[in-house]
């Protein structure tokens, strides 16, 4: 999540998001991603080296082995409750690599309640870590399973202050890396969208619902209730295509706060004056409506964020500047820049400027 931060007290720190490593549940199972999950995975290494002496845990009657000839296929494993009701593909193998049969091997598990082990098929019985151990001709090898159940929670501070218009990303993560459903409850209101981000449609509230697969399911109340527009100072713009949500709008009459700072016609055009955050009241079925406005300028914005991408760059002086898209709220710098290869990288800076009139800015890539 990018937090606001006021942009002349302190420097925009930019964080860059770690991707999540993919693992293999079952033989016959493949699990999709869908969305943005964040999941810590370990890996499943296979062992080709015996170690020299075994640790056995929760066994007390097995001998450490002082010369271990007898190696499994995993050091760990990590599996989705619910995903497999059993594991085939664990073998045993001796210090030549020829697999050893399954039957001709003693096998346990130190947590039944996890999972039990019969002839080399572990059977899954609940949540929780076991280490699986194979014991063969007085050697024995031992794996650590873990099973676990997928958790999604929701950053409610990212789903809170909404406006119509807003476009809401990395506003949830979940543990594993397993298929995520988003819905919405009033789609009016806010749209869950195939990525899983929300774009949010309209004044009124939404029940947004996420849900792991096999695991758990959690919830948040989006209420939007907020009246806001962003314009630059050169332009015009009319206020019908942003109020035609309320009844009679057509007859609504504006009065402005602070006229030092916009004008507004009977037909209901903005034109700017200066820069800053101004608003307008009207009186309409018997209801109060105000609209804050923000009004920025192309150069000033462009400015502080020029300065704000080459802080960001390894070599400034090597900024090449593509295309700027400026739209009131945000300005996006299109450029390319030296990578410490000396190649060239080309991304996306975009910041965006909120009603308190502080900034926040993140890079992107120019293909997202």
């Amino acid at each position: 999540m990018v937090k606001y931060i006021n942009f002349k007290k302190e420097k925009i720190i930019l964080k860059l998001a770690a991707s999540a490593t993919l693992f293999s549940i079952c033989t016959s199972l493949f699990l999709p991603a869908t969305y943005v999950s964040q999941a810590a995975v370990s890996s499943n290494q296979y062992t080709v080296t015996p170690a020299t002496g075994s640790s056995i845990t929760g066994f007390d009657d097995i001998e450490e082995s002082q010369i271990v000839n007898l190696a499994l296929n995993y050091s760990v494993r990590r599996i989705i409750y619910g995903s497999c009701t059993y594991l085939t593909d664990i073998e045993a193998f001796d210090a030549n690599g020829v697999t050893i049969e399954p039957g001709e091997a003693e096998w346990r598990s130190s947590d039944e309640s996890v999972a039990t082990v019969k002839y080399g098929t572990v059977f899954i019985n609940g949540t929780g870590t076991t280490i699986i151990s194979v014991i063969y001709d007085g050697n024995v090898a031992s794996m650590e399973l873990q099973v676990v159940k997928p958790k999604v929670s929701i950053n409610k501070e990212e789903l809170e202050d909404r406006m119509v218009g807003d476009k809401c990303t990395d506003w949830y993560t979940s543990t594993e890396d397993v298929k995520v459903t988003v819905k919405s409850g009033n789609k009016k209101v806010v749209k869950a969208n195939d990525d899983g981000s929300l774009k949010v449609r309209a004044l009124g509230k939404s029940v947004i619902t996420v849900k792991a697969k096999n695991g758990n399911t959690a919830k948040y109340t989006m209420n939007i209730k907020k009246r806001h527009l962003y314009m630059n100072d050169d332009e015009i713009i009319s206020l019908d295509k942003y109020i035609k949500h309320i009844k009679n709008y057509q007859d609504a009459v504006w009065t402005v706060q602070d006229p030092s700072g916009l004008q507004i016609s009977k037909e209901g055009y903005i034109k700017p004056l200066k820069c800053g955050k101004f608003s307008i009241n009207t009186n309409l079925n018997g209801k109060k409506y105000k609209i804050n406005i923000r009004i920025t300028n192309y150069e000033l914005m462009k400015g502080l964020a020029m300065d704000a991408l080459k802080d960001t760059l390894r070599y400034p002086a090597s900024v090449s500047i593509n295309n700027i898209v400026h739209d009131g709220r945000s300005i996006t710098i299109d450029y390319s820049s030296m990578n410490k290869y000396g190649g060239y990288d080309r991304d996306k800076f975009i910041m965006e400027v909120n009603m308190k009139g502080e900034y926040k800015y993140e890079t992107v890539s120019i293909y997202n």
